[in-house]
């Protein structure tokens, strides 16, 4: 982060000074007490379970050297036993610490700012993107878990003084929040990677994804840019249009970046050209699943915009690792496990398959867990996703959690007994050592509140 004075604070917030002097210099913002450095400024937010106003006096323990709070009770008691510290008080803390980021993004003259949401693929095309632009540019982006109403602000303020991109990850859970954190970051190229089925639940429909998943728009200017993938059903090029430039990448010859020879080499990655600019540029991934084709090729395109040449491309995908949790292949005991437990949806449960069916193996596997936020149809995804898998040739089929109830019925239809469903991840753990044996290869997923994470832990001990 770039040295900003408690007064800035103060003006970009609209907050008052409570204490200490408006001098004070900050070299970084955080709001968890416990990861506070020399010169941070802690923002006391509020919290489900705890106040962030409670901690103020850890944070100063910690090395901050500064904090905005709500409380001037629980900021007096802080002052108690920290007499010489700066706190500022604001009204809310979290619109303030959004308004800091606001303001600090605008500090920066020359930045190019790409933004990157969807309902599937996201953070992984946003960290392809980061690899790319890597490759030319001292690039920063969205850290695992921060691409929310109050991780985004952080990411912002995390920037250094000589970044030349920042990519940002935008999820949502609700209407107007990628509006919100588009506003802060006012990107330049933004991307959707996909509309699919993730929190309909809450907003009604894929349509409803659709609008909300378009905010991320509403801050581009004619000269900016919107990247979508060919072939999307509800997120098409007519629904996507908007006073901005569109571009799309998929196979087909009307898409500004055409994919072709695509090629698939199991757990080895992917190799595919991607015609642009005219261009035909041959890429390597050494990530499998076909869907990082479409990935990539945003990532690709969002890149070309801001002068990635293709070979440095190249060269920047090579470099692409995936985060931790997804998609991530490894081995013990001569069983290799697919470790892709981040989170879940329908068409990620489907696409996690066709890895696990191009994995080399004796047997192929499947422990998943339960989607959530599917609402009514929720039944109807969990069977299609049961006979996607027993249709694919799935030869174990376990499923964990009272909606893979149906997956398992409906993989029964094929593959009989070896469909076997478990009300808990706990009965799971009991047994899955017993039943995986070498030479499997197991697919483990499930939403994020399933935490299968401990089902891949166990397999591997």
């Amino acid at each position: 982060m770039k040295k900003i004075t408690a007064g800035q604070i103060i003006n970009a917030i609209g907050g008052e000074l409570y204490a200490g002097d408006l001098n004070t210099i900050v070299t970084g913002v955080e709001m968890d007490s416990r990861i506070m450095k020399d010169g941070d400024c802690f923002f006391a937010l509020p919290g489900e379970r705890v106040d962030g106003n409670d901690f103020i006096a850890s944070a100063f323990e910690k090395g901050a050297c500064c904090a905005v709070a709500t409380n001037r009770e629980k900021a007096e008691t802080a002052l108690e036993k920290y007499p010489e510290r700066t706190i500022i008080i604001t009204g809310d803390s979290e619109k303030a610490l959004r308004d800091l980021a606001k303001w600090y993004m605008g500090t920066f003259d020359n930045i190019r700012r790409i933004a990157v949401t969807g309902s599937n693929g996201k953070t992984t095309t946003k960290d392809m993107i980061h690899a790319i632009c890597s490759v030319k540019y001292r690039t920063q982006k969205t850290p695992v878990n921060r691409n929310n109403l109050i991780g985004l602000p952080l990411t912002v303020l995390s920037l250094e003084e000589d970044t030349e991109v920042a990519v940002f990850e935008l999820g949502m859970d609700a209407f107007n929040e990628i509006r919100t954190m588009a506003e802060i970051v006012k990107p330049e190229v933004a991307v959707i990677t996909n509309v699919g089925t993730a929190h309909v639940e809450r907003l009604g429909s894929r349509e409803g994804i659709l609008k909300a998943k378009l905010e991320i728009t509403e801050f581009l200017e004619p000269e900016n840019v919107l990247i979508i993938p060919d072939g999307g059903d509800v997120l098409t090029r007519e629904k996507a249009a908007g006073n901005y430039k569109l571009l799309s990448a998929g196979a087909g010859g009307k898409n500004e970046y055409i994919i072709s020879d695509v090629e698939n080499h199991g757990e080895d990655g992917m190799t595919f050209s991607l015609e642009y600019d005219g261009g035909y540029n041959k890429f390597e991934l050494l990530v499998p699943g076909e869907y990082n084709v479409s990935n990539a090729s945003l990532a690709i395109a969002a890149a070309s915009v801001i002068g990635v040449t293709p070979s440095e491309a190249a060269r920047g995908l090579l470099d692409f690792k995936p985060a931790e949790k997804r998609m991530n292949i490894r081995g013990a005991r001569g069983i290799k496990v697919i470790d892709d437990t981040y989170n879940a949806s329908p068409p990620a449960m489907k696409a996690a398959i066709d890895v696990l069916m191009n994995t080399g193996g004796i047997r192929k596997v499947v422990v998943l867990g339960d989607m959530f936020e599917l609402g009514e149809e929720s039944e109807k995804y969990h069977r299609e996703v049961g006979n996607y898998a027993a249709q694919a040739g799935v030869q174990l089929f376990i499923g964990v959690g009272a909606n893979m109830k149906f997956a398992c019925m409906s993989a029964a239809g094929i593959l009989g007994e070896n469909s076997v469903h478990f009300e808990t991840k706990d009965e799971v753990l009991e047994v899955v050592r017993d039943i995986i044996k070498s030479g499997d290869v197991v697919l483990v997923k499930g939403s994020r509140g399933m935490a299968m994470e401990v089902v891949v832990k166990k397999i591997l001990e």
